[in-house]
């Protein structure tokens, strides 16, 4: 027999060999829940653009300086689910880095000025945190009104075009 056909009848044999093994009894339990839909979000809602127009630059004198009051816009959501009596929103977007309750403003265009976010009574929306509940009517649709306006971060505003952008998720209850 050649050398070859030996090593390869000596690697069949080892192959066909037992390995050492190991078994211990484990237990994977899985759980969960199982709840009603939440709402569907309406066309309109899905790339929301909030025109905020033509702002002079001295409309902002200091920091802090607002233009009042902001441009509504409006999450439309439908379908909702009688499961659940509300829904809360949390805006995700890149902080200023002057006031991190802003958003920061695309870079390449005006300095000096980010953007805030208002909820529908025009109170501020603090970013990356749940607003309270807004009820969920038996209707079976809901009008969720934000405002969005741009805000001097620093005593000198220049001028040239404002764009931000931030995402929303929902948080049903």
């Amino acid at each position: 027999m050649s050398l070859s056909r030996q090593l390869l009848f000596a690697g069949l044999l080892l192959g066909a060999l037992p390995g050492y093994v190991q078994a211990y009894d484990t237990l994977i339990t899985a759980s969960g829940n199982i709840v009603g839909n939440g709402c569907t979000i309406a066309a309109d809602s899905k790339n929301i653009h909030v025109p905020l127009g033509e702002i002079g630059m001295r409309n902002f004198t200091t920091s802090g300086s607002r233009v009042s009051p902001g441009k509504s816009f409006v999450i439309n959501l439908e379908e909702c689910s009688s499961t659940f009596r509300g829904v809360r929103v949390r805006f995700i977007a890149t902080p200023d880095q002057k006031n991190p309750q802003y958003i920061k403003v695309d870079e390449g265009g005006a300095s000096g000025v980010a953007i805030q976010l208002l909820d529908r009574n025009e109170n501020p929306v603090a970013l990356n945190t749940l607003t309270p509940a807004y009820e969920l009517t038996e209707d079976d649709s809901v009008q969720i009104k934000f405002y969005a306006r741009m805000v001097a971060t620093e005593t000198t505003v220049n001028a040239g075009a404002v764009s931000a952008v931030a995402t929303w998720m929902l948080e049903y209850q």
